[in-house]
This record gives structure tokens, C-alpha cells and sequence, in this order.
């Protein structure tokens, strides 16, 4: 599962061709098995064609946002295709995805079960959605310890937040995980409370740097969001800089979210403008809603300050713009987003 935007819990599938009978360790290693990053992307495997078709026929619009977009993200890559969905609908979705999946002779990889689901001949149903509410029900746990340590915290300062957070989630029962990846000694883990999202400066090295950047490019969905994730981390450095300025550009929400958030870090005004057009993309004006916009709206209102208030009340002001008129909200999660976007635009 990965927690999105304003806190919201997505229940991941992917979805792949097989030709034998396989474990869920086995289909993992096919997943994220390693990728050369200097090998030229493989083509798209028309495999896949059967299982997107069976989808468009139940979701009509199967990538985008906005009104008319499915309730979950569809991403086609080369081998495979990434579903995220919203929590409220993991169990539609994930018995939707196992019935299309198994009349187009595709598998199913479920990383929250640990479960994979194979077509025939190797099985003799579709996987179900046996088992997917009490993953959510964890999930979801997490996100509200999370809330409820940010509003318990004893203090305003972020030390004060960290802990009442990390309190909240040991009363909870639940664990808390960091990247980088294993290779990260116990001094190294040790996250400054001030800024939970750093990498730490024993691991800057440029070497990392490369390998990172490298992984931009992998074929994978879970490696380039990895990559990213610590990219956006780094301390400001003109070579990250330049890697995450394309990105802005992608189709990927969660990507294009993090390279804007990384660019923030970075501390260049120029990022500015790049920064703004992505905030406008992933607003309603474009199609967008109040959750897809808040993550590059924060990096556009931190590269704002550098330019004094009159630039941060310029963002703002395009924002509400943007954003439009407020609908009427009747899913609880909707409205979160859009208090959430007043408290950032001060028009709580």
C-alpha cells in the first residue's frame, strides 16, 4: 500500500503475462527483478491488450483525472500494468481486476496479501477479494494514528510532531519505515526530527546520486518511484536538479508530486514557473481536484517564499483561481482535501 496526497491509502495491483505456474516470491522477482538501467526500454507486450479492453468495458475512461476518470490510477507500462486504488473501493476494484485479469490469461500480483493470481491452466478461478478489507482496515489505522499524533503533538516545532506521531503509531501497533534501502546503517537512520524526509548526509554520495538518477528510467513503476522518493530528499545539488526538472512533465501524478516537492528542496526560484504549470494541470481547471493539487501547490508556496510575500500571494491567488468554486462534498475524504487546501491558501 502506499499512502498518496493528503494522506488518502491506495491498495496496489499489478497485473502481468505468465506462462507457468509461479509462487508470489517467484512473481515478485519478475515484478521488481533488476533492471538495466542502460538497456533500452522494451516494447509494449500486447499481452496486455486483452485485460485493459476487459477493464474499458466496465471503467470507461481508464487514465486521467478528473470526473470522468476511474476510482483508481492505471498505469500501462512495457511488461505490466500498476493499479492503485483508493481504499473505499479495494475490494470492487481488486475482484474487478482478478475476474478481467484471469479471462485474458494475465496474473495478479497482490504485495498487500502476498497472494498471486494465476489464469488457467494454472488455477481453476480468479483471485477474490478475500482478505483485502482487513489490509485496508490497517492502513487506514496508520493514516489515522498519523492525524491523530499531528493533533496531539505538545508543541508547534516538528521535533514535537515527530514524537507525538511515532507515539501514536506504537499505541497503534503499527511499524514506520524510511528510505533509503537496507544498505542504511543504524547511525545513518537515524532521520534528523527536523526534517524527516533527508537523506542522510553519509548517504549523499555521488555514486548514489548516479545510481538514483539510473533509476529514473527503470522500466519499473516501483523503482523510478523509489528513486524518486530519495531524489527528493537530496540537499540542493544542481545534477538532482536537472534530473527532476523533466519529470514535471509526466503523466505519473505521484511522480510529477515528487520531483515538484524535490525542486522545492532545491531551493531555485527558476523552478518556480515549472512548479506553478503542474499545479495547474493537477487543478480543477485542467481537470484535476483539491487532492492531486495540494503536493505541488506546498513546493510551489516553499519556492514562493524565496521571493518575498508578494510572490507567495501571487501562488495564492492563482490557486484559488484554479481551484474554482467549491462543490458539494459528500465523501468524508473529499472534504479532508479541501480543508486542507484552505489552511495551505489561509482561507480556513
Amino acid at each position: 500500500m502506499h499512502v498518496r496526497y493528503g494522506g488518502a491509502v491506495t491498495y496496489d495491483l499489478m497485473v502481468f503475462p505468465v506462462d507457468r505456474a509461479m509462487t508470489f516470491e517467484e512473481a515478485s522477482a519478475v515484478i521488481d527483478g533488476p533492471v538495466d538501467a542502460g538497456a533500452p526500454v522494451p516494447a509494449h507486450d500486447t499481452r496486455l491488450d486483452p485485460f485493459i479492453a476487459e477493464m474499458r468495458k466496465r471503467y470507461w475512461r481508464l487514465r486521467g483525472i478528473g470526473p470522468l476518470a476511474p476510482p483508481f490510477e492505471f498505469d500501462v507500462l512495457p511488461g505490466q500494468v500498476v493499479i492503485r486504488i483508493p481504499s473505499s473501493k479495494a475490494t470492487e476494484v481488486t475482484m474487478a481486476v482478478g475476474e478481467a485479469a484471469y479471462r485474458s490469461g494475465l496474473a495478479v500480483l497482490d504485495p498487500q496479501r502476498t497472494a498471486v493470481g494465476l489464469p488457467a491452466p494454472y488455477a481453476d478461478a480468479p483471485m477474490s477479494a478475500e482478505g483485502v478489507e482487513p489490509h485496508v482496515a490497517s492502513a487506514d489505522d496508520s493514516v489515522a494514528a498519523l492525524r491523530r499524533g499531528a493533533a496531539t503533538a505538545p508543541g508547534d516545532g516538528q521535533p514535537d510532531l515527530r514524537r507525538a506521531i511515532t507515539d501514536r503509531l506504537a499505541a497503534a501497533g503499527l511499524l514506520t519505515t524510511r528510505l533509503p534501502g537496507p544498505d542504511v546503517t543504524p547511525d545513518a537512520a537515524r532521520v534528523d526530527e527536523a526534517d524527516p524526509r533527508r537523506v542522510p548526509a553519509s548517504l549523499q554520495t555521488p555514486e548514489r546520486r548516479a545510481d538514483l538518477i539510473a533509476a529514473l528510467g527503470a522500466t519499473k513503476v516501483g523503482e523510478r518511484h523509489r528513486a524518486l522518493g530519495q531524489l527528493a530528499g537530496w540537499d540542493p545539488d544542481p545534477v538532482v536538479a536537472e534530473a527532476l526538472r523533466p519529470i514535471l512533465a509526466s503523466d505519473d501524478v505521484f511522480a510529477a508530486g515528487e520531483a515538484a516537492t524535490g525542486l522545492a528542496r532545491q531551493a531555485d526560484i527558476t523552478d518556480l514557473p515549472g512548479v506553478l504549470d503542474l499545479v495547474y494541470r493537477l487543478s480543477p481547471a485542467d481537470g484535476g481536484n483539491a487532492e492531486t493539487m495540494l503536493i505541488p501547490l506546498r513546493a510551489a508556496l516553499t519556492l514562493a517564499e524565496l521571493g518575498g510575500q508578494m510572490a507567495v500571494d501571487g501562488v495564492k491567488d492563482r490557486a484559488r483561481t484554479w481551484r474554482g468554486a467549491r462543490k458539494v462534498r459528500h465523501q468524508s475524504w473529499e472534504q479532508v482535501f479541501d480543508r486542507e487546501l484552505d489552511e495551505l491558501l489561509g482561507d480556513s
